[in-house]
């Protein structure tokens, strides 16, 4: 189970990057557009979850996705 979940927290901050990148966003701006929505996250914390360290809250994700105009299934393709 923990290698699922090592690997989905690892796709997720894939494409959260990806996302961002393709938004021509920085991280500080991600970060402030979160909290903006009521997420409260640490730019060391977000950097855990682009990289696949951390995983993303539902609220973090549900903020994304209007943050990158996107829907859910942006975050989990692999």
């Amino acid at each position: 189970m923990e290698r699922v979940n090592q690997r989905t927290n690892h796709i997720l901050g894939f494409n959260i990057k990806r996302l961002r990148v393709e938004n021509n966003l920085r991280n500080i701006d991600v970060i402030t557009q979160l909290q903006l929505h009521g997420v409260s996250v640490s730019s060391s914390t977000y950097a855990k979850v682009e990289s696949g360290a951390n995983n993303p809250s539902v609220d973090m994700l549900i903020a994304l996705t209007h943050i990158f105009k996107c829907d859910f299934n942006a975050f989990f393709k692999s």
